[in-house]
């Protein structure tokens, strides 16, 4: 176990019932800061910090595990002490074990189910022969298979090739001359999911021992995510080398670490000659000291800093530079470095000067119209705006000038305003583009916005000169059309709308939901009628139904059973209701078509339960029997509706006859099966006593009649059966595999167990069982249950136990046999804190007078 944990990128901690750690794996004791035989001992609660945002985690945890409600699965956040008292922030996940030592293989790769299913990872136990015999929900997730489907098959179907084909080689090789290859090492390799496509893995493999067994397991973790993270990685370090602009990285302490090659074409400055130097050695006398500080004072607080700064080349020639400042902040949310843009705009400076002599000419023909002619800089700056802003945004025009348009939008994914979508190198015009703006009472404001570039003599972009209409009312109008169409199309059940005034009622739409409901491609449905759903069991009234109502033009909701694409028959619930227009004729349809097949099933299930449930009860016998030397009395609790425990007592001229039986399972299948148990029984008991034969050939005789029908059910039944001699007093027993009779003698103060072998019904079709005596005495007690009584469970996960039970029974020697077993069951209630019994359970008990 301890090797196989410590494959693991998981920190994984085994607790007991205390809460101390019994196991610790590598990972968990370097998490937590302590060597793993530090760990060992140690209660939980004393790696739990205590602080005042920790008590619903803490009541998670206590609730799922540490009050022993049985397994469940919580994922919360804790703060763990390490060594140094630092903090560290774990995500943690909890699994409870149910208690008991695994009695065999079976039980233990289930124990190791329950400690491996938590995690992640994939864990993947095989056999020698490379046969898969646990696969973890991690596993499942990444290979994308489920366990049923991998049990038993080889490994190899996990890889691709070809390392499928040399797999079965390399294990028998192992196995053979114990050379390693992958044991106990791990590298990389390929895995291949169920859809057939390979990702990258880690995979790391252990050897385990079961029961004298040797297993292989193996430890899988998906490197997809981390594969993509480098690649993202190396992509964005390439961006930022090659980018077109200047940047700069420096410490805290304001020393360069880095620049791009963008910078040193900027300013002349190769990397080695400015790497451990403060940015001020760009710095040029022309920017005024105040703006440098407004700068730190920005970013020292954890702000961004944009503005115009004018610095100095190493040749020394001047030049104007559009500076960002960024805060680059750590985990802990500490500033670690700053990250500094510079775009060159000496140029751009040069040109707005040169732009200015046109704008006068442009405001005096902006006056005359009503629409908002605006001009922004290349950066998106508002340069001139004309009077109609007031009236759009309530705004004057001075109130606007040096805003930029970004201050005024709401910015959404879906609408951005046109020139941040063009760049210096793209001047292509704009037209019809809808821009959200906040106006200035609050309200959103929609406007559709075209506009062109304005280029200088050299062809630089100079400015973009536009102009906006409001389009806040019909963009309101088709807002509602769009979010009524999305909610048509998103919604689970399938509509359709079909024209009222053609033959046939073709459909004109169709949502998404209804094709996946049908099997149909909306270009399959559009046009047709869905009759084409109907089938052979579709019902010709409930369709005479419909007919009628669209006639009537009212609405209709039925349930038929209509028909996929590929012939599978579904249950849908279909309500038609009919669209009129002014006039009073119709002229579409609404459906929508609900696939209701698993209410139905489920309603059909139950009818099933309640028949079965009925099957059952009638087989009880309806009373408490009583004969001259002893009286009886039972009673079966079913732990759902239908249960699988029976018993039975009768009587005939010379013994009364006992038997208590268990079949598996809870079905109707089961109930039928123990309806041909109780008349075979009875039926064989009568000739048996006739022939003065005992439980031992009636158990023998009923095994072989009932083999064929148990074993074709896939039901096996376990069965104690006992006969008292009333004259003398004398109880046969024999036993097919059930829980041991409970004899309590009058004069003796501990249970005596009454057993004989025998084995369970359904596994062979011939079976001899054992016949013992035992001489009984006025006032004796035996009792017989099934293993829903002493396997049921408290809170805490522990048994009612055989121990229990015997202290119960003596408790209670006085009583008639029926309040006996009442108050048995009510014991048992009480030990399972008044919860749904997870078993059946039934009692007989049979007192000697």
């Amino acid at each position: 176990m301890q090797s196989v944990l410590d494959c693991l990128e998981e920190g994984i901690l085994l607790l007991d019932r205390t809460h101390a750690v019994k196991l610790a794996s590598k990972t968990a004791a370097h998490m937590l800061g302590y060597e793993e035989a530090e760990l060992l001992g140690r209660k939980f609660e004393s790696l739990v910090e205590r602080g005042p945002d920790a008590g619903l985690h803490e009541r998670a945890w206590n609730r799922l595990v540490l009050r022993g409600k049985g397994p469940g699965l919580a994922v919360v956040f804790c703060r763990f002490r390490d060594l140094d008292a630092e903090r560290v922030l774990v995500e943690l996940r909890a699994e409870g074990l149910q208690p008991g030592a695994p009695a065999a293989i079976g039980e233990i790769k289930e124990k190791l189910g329950a400690v491996f299913d938590p995690i992640p990872d994939g864990i993947i136990i095989i056999s020698e022969a490379g046969e898969i015999q646990l696969f973890s929900s991690g596993a499942e997730k990444m290979f994308g298979y489920g366990r049923s489907e991998v049990h038993g098959r080889n490994v190899r179907m996990l890889m691709p090739s070809p390392f499928r084909e040399a797999h079965d080689a390399y294990l028998s090789s192992y196995v053979e001359t114990g050379v390693k290859r992958i044991i106990g090492i791990g590298r990389e390799v390929v895995g291949r999911r169920k859809d057939g496509s390979n990702f990258p893995i880690y995979l790391s493999i252990g050897e385990l021992w079961l029961g004298g067994v040797r297993h292989f397991v193996g430890v899988t973790h998906d490197l997809t995510n981390r594969k993509q993270a480098e690649e993202k990685l190396l992509t964005l370090s390439a961006a930022m080398d090659q980018s077109p602009v200047a940047v700069i990285i420096a410490s805290r302490e304001g020393l360069i670490e880095y620049v791009n090659e963008s910078f040193t074409q900027l300013t002349g400055y190769a990397a080695e000659e400015v790497v451990g130097r403060n940015p001020r050695v760009l710095r040029s006398q022309h920017t005024a000291s105040h703006q440098y500080r407004r700068l730190w004072r920005a970013i020292a607080g954890g702000r961004e800093w944009s503005g115009e700064i004018q610095d100095r080349r190493k040749n020394g020639e001047l030049y104007w530079a559009k500076e960002t400042v960024t805060p680059m902040k750590n985990a802990r949310g500490e500033i670690s470095h700053y990250l500094a843009i510079q775009q060159d705009i000496t140029q751009e400076k040069l040109d707005r000067e040169a732009l200015k002599e046109s704008e006068a000419r442009f405001r005096h023909v902006a006056q005359l119209t009503g629409e908002w002619l605006w001009e922004q800089d290349p950066d998106g700056r508002y340069v001139y705006s004309s009077a109609a802003v007031r009236k759009i945004l309530g705004y004057s025009p001075s109130e606007i000038i040096g805003r930029c348009y970004t201050d005024l939008q709401i910015a959404e994914r879906e609408e951005v305003s046109a020139p941040s979508i063009h760049s210096k190198e793209d001047f292509r015009p704009f037209y019809r583009l809808v821009n959200r703006y906040r106006h200035r009472n609050g309200k959103d404001v929609y406007t559709e916005s075209s506009g062109a570039p304005i280029l200088d003599d050299a062809g630089r972009l100079a400015k973009w000169r536009g102009v906006d209409h409001d389009i806040t009312e019909h963009k309101a109008f088709e807002d509602a059309l769009r979010l009524r169409d999305r909610a048509i199309e998103s919604v689970h059940v399938g509509v359709a709308i079909s024209d009222g005034q053609k033959e046939g009622n073709p459909n004109i739409y169709v949502n998404p939901a209804l094709c996946i409901m049908t099997g149909y491609s909306r270009e399959e449905l559009l046009g047709k009628s869905l009759k084409l759903l109907r089938g052979p069991e579709t019902d010709p009234g409930t369709l005479d139904q419909i007919s009628q109502a669209i006639a009537a033009g009212r609405d209709c909701t039925v349930d038929l059973r209509y028909y996929r694409k590929n012939g599978q028959p579904f249950w849908c619930e279909l309500l038609i209701s009919p669209v009129m227009e002014e006039n009073g004729k119709v002229s579409h349809h609404v459906g929508i078509y609900t696939d209701v097949t698993e209410r139905r099933r489920a309603d059909e299930s139950r009818h099933e339960l309640e028949i079965a449930k009925g099957i059952q009860l009638s087989l009880l016998p309806g009373a408490p029997l009583r004969v001259p030397q002893a009286e009886f009395a039972g009673i079966c609790v079913p732990a759902g509706q239908v249960g699988g425990d029976y018993f039975d007592f009768f009587y005939s001229s010379d013994s009364a006859d006992v038997v208590i039986a268990d079949v598996s399972g809870h079905s109707v299948g089961a109930a039928l099966i123990m309806t041909v148990v109780r008349s075979t029984l009875r039926a064989e008991a009568r000739k048996m006593t006739e022939a003065s034969t005992g439980p031992a050939q009636i158990l023998q005789d009923l095994a072989e009649l009932l083999y064929e029908d148990l074993n074709r059910s896939e039901l096996f039944i376990t069965m104690f059966y006992m006969k008292l001699d009333p004259a003398s007093r004398v109880l046969t027993y024999a036993n097919a595999g059930h829980n041991w009779a409970l004899l309590l003698k009058r004069d003796q103060t501990d249970c005596v167990l009454l057993d004989a072998d025998g084995l369970i019904m359904g596994v062979r079709p011939r079976t001899d069982f054992e016949e013992k005596k035992v001489q009984l005495s006025k006032g004796d007690l035996v009792l017989l249950y099934t293993d829903g009584v002493t396997e049921a469970q408290n809170g805490a996960g522990e048994f009612f136990g055989l121990e229990r039970l015997c202290e119960a029974l003596k408790a209670s020697r006085t009583l008639p046999p029926e309040k006996l077993i009442q108050n048995l069951l009510d014991d048992v209630y009480a030990f399972c804190e008044n919860r749904s019994l997870e078993d059946d359970l039934a009692i007989v008990a049979m007192k000697v007078r």
